[in-house]
């Protein structure tokens, strides 16, 4: 999550508090290591039902008005000099999201194709650190109406249940009628200093927040916690038995560029499979997708004993727009490369039940300071685009239950969308949404040019209705 919330008092004008909000270590993590060839980026589109397609300037407007409703989308993250901590989100002033929300013309009748590859376009766009960290771009049809949304920020500013709850903030005109205030939405509520403060106030929140860490660290039983939970996180990572992942086509160097192809389903036939198999929709969607690159790697004429999936796992168990940063840690799963599905969803849950414990997300404790320190000797993408610990990555999100609609016109299918850097060919993206469930295929398109077949074969492998 979020760093610090210390207040503190201006020094110049009338007197006034602001908080000094930094950056969470697992925030950090995100800035440490964007130095690849794509963006640390996830997204949204929204398909708008086409029979009443909107205005743009109705949407764009409702889009910064509601902006301002989510203290974290008026603010820009803010380097602090050496022994000041660090960096601290400020506000960016009033006129900064002006200018966030733009509009280009596709042939949005074309089909969802169309308003994927807009989607990939902004994604792979890197975002300067000099403004709010978040874009909106309406795809518009050839009568200027609005088709889709799409959505992106960096990952520094929320995860994947945070952007949730960003997304419902921004493109859900139920939370308004209903009558509901957005988190973070309290009148009168400051953002954030306008500027970075002075180096002195920094130094000394800086080291109160260290000092109040080793007092922490001296309470009875503390170390036994730290030690407990870093030794939960190795368990979650599986260190206890670590080899590497089968060398084969899923991992390669990747470029700048992603294609995105999507399977879609029912989510109550997942659901029933997954309550009579005693395992859990994540489950029931990791055993299609492996089934799926399983098929794809014998078409290609390869063969592995195991594919590895990197699940990430939520420290909270839900988002708030008005709380936003990273609080993941990740759990790699070894799925058998066998054609049976029930073989692979048995094994899942196996390895669910292995990791399973109080520590949940714990390997973040793990992972964040060592790949922390890959990046501050420059060695974080060398480390990436030659790893051998996964082979893929599936990230879930529930999403809203009932059909969001923005200005009055209804949502009929969110894409959700996560760039990942590094040698990892083909990743996966899943989010239900109304009844249904969507899994978004991002594909490097020189290493995976078959995306449209292989989404294909992940809807094929999913449970159907009926």
């Amino acid at each position: 999550m979020g760093g610090t919330g210390r207040a503190y008092r201006g020094g110049v004008g009338p007197p006034r508090t602001f908080v000094l909000d930094r950056a969470g270590a697992d925030d950090v993590l995100q800035l440490a290591v964007d130095r690849g060839r794509v963006p640390m980026a996830i997204g949204a589109l929204l398909v708008l039902d086409p029979a009443t397609r909107p205005a743009a300037d109705a949407v764009r407007s409702a889009l910064l008005e509601r902006a301002t409703t989510v203290p974290r989308l008026g603010q820009r993250l803010v380097a602090t000099p050496l022994g000041a901590g660090r960096p601290v989100w400020v506000d960016a002033g009033p006129d900064a999201t002006s200018d966030l929300v733009d509009a280009v013309t596709v042939d949005a009748d074309a089909g969802r194709p169309v308003l994927l590859g807009a989607l990939a376009d902004l994604v792979t766009t890197r975002l300067g650190l000099d403004r709010p960290l978040w874009r909106a771009r309406l795809l518009l049809d050839a009568d200027g109406r609005v088709a889709g949304i799409a959505l992106v920020a960096h990952h520094v500013l929320a995860d994947g249940m945070g952007g949730l709850a960003v997304l419902e903030a921004l493109a859900d005109d139920g939370i308004r009628d209903a009558g509901r205030t957005r988190p973070g939405a309290a009148a009168g509520a400051t953002v954030g200093p306008p500027s970075l403060p002075r180096w002195g106030v920094l130094a000394r929140d800086a080291w109160a927040s260290r000092l109040g860490g080793v007092r922490r660290s001296h309470r009875p039983g503390s170390r036994t916690t730290s030690a407990r939970r870093v030794g939960g996180g190795a368990h979650e990572l599986g260190l206890s038995r670590p080899r590497l992942a089968d060398r084969c086509s899923l991992l390669g160097r990747t470029g700048g560029r992603r294609r995105m192809a999507v399977a879609t389903a029912d989510l109550a036939p997942v659901k029933a499979l997954a309550r009579a198999s005693g395992a859990s929709v994540n489950d029931v969607v990791v055993t299609a997708v492996t089934g799926a690159l399983v098929e794809l790697l014998a078409r290609r004429g390869e063969r592995v004993g195991e594919i590895v999936v990197s699940v990430p796992v939520s420290r909270r168990s839900q988002g708030e727009a008005g709380s936003l940063g990273n609080s993941t840690g990740v759990v790699p799963v070894r799925v058998p490369a066998v054609p049976d599905a029930a073989t692979r969803l048995a094994a899942l849950v196996a390895e669910r039940d292995r990791v399973r414990g109080p520590g949940r997300g714990g390997s973040a404790a793990v992972i964040t300071p060592v790949f922390r320190g890959l990046a501050a000797v420059g060695a974080f993408q060398l480390f990436v685009d030659h790893q051998r610990l996964v082979h893929t990555f599936v990230t879930n999100v529930r999403g809203p239950a009932h059909r969001m609609r923005v200005v009055g016109v209804e949502v009929v299918e969110v894409v959700p969308v996560a760039v990942n850097p590094g040698n990892v060919a083909v990743s996966f993206d899943v989010l239900s949404y109304a009844g249904s469930l969507v899994v978004t295929l991002v594909c490097d398109p020189v290493l995976v040019p078959e995306s449209s077949w292989l989404a294909d074969r992940v809807t094929a492998a999913l449970p159907a209705s009926g």
